[in-house]
């Protein structure tokens, strides 16, 4: 075979494996010259051509995922196979729900020790700051309350004569 059929059929064993039409030989041929190659891939409609060394590099990148895949086939399938010999191989119920028990309560302890604490100077700072805040929205809601009282009485009666607020 001769370098131009042997890129031709590596062409259309690529072409073939990604699904893309097959290249004109004009486009094979003119893929060894950088403008070609350049003006080809400037234009949507012209197919992608690859050199035959590109080719290679391309299937031995496919094939390296491809092992990958397999590899990772294989442990998800062994780690399957292990789980359901834990499974098992479990003890008591009791005893699994004591070392879940267990696990959990020093998580918690551990994720307490991380707690900033307020001061008890910072807690009552604190405290008066709150009851000070309500104490005034109470006054506020005491003050709304008693000019609406004022307004509903006025409104009804027509006069002051007799209002108390209370």
């Amino acid at each position: 075979m001769g370098s131009k059929s042997k890129r031709r059929h590596a062409q259309k064993q690529y072409n073939r494996a990604q699904n893309k039409p097959a290249a004109s030989t004009d486009a094979v041929v003119a893929e060894t010259t950088d403008t070609v190659a350049a003006e080809q891939t400037a234009t949507v409609s012209t197919p992608v051509v690859m050199t035959p060394k590109a080719f290679r590099q391309a299937e031995k990148e496919r094939a390296k995922q491809a092992k990958l895949a397999r590899k990772e086939e294989a442990k998800k399938a062994a780690e399957k196979a292990k789980d359901k010999k834990d499974k098992e191989k479990q003890p008591f119920f009791l005893v699994r729900f004591f070392k879940w028990l267990w696990r959990s309560l020093t998580s918690v302890f551990s994720e307490l020790k991380k707690v900033h604490w307020p001061t008890p100077k910072q807690v009552f700072k604190a405290t008066g700051i709150v009851l000070g805040i309500v104490v005034l929205f109470g006054i506020i809601l005491l003050a709304v309350w008693v000019i609406f009282g004022l307004l509903h009485y006025l409104l009804v009666n027509g006069s002051l004569s007799g209002w108390s607020a209370f």
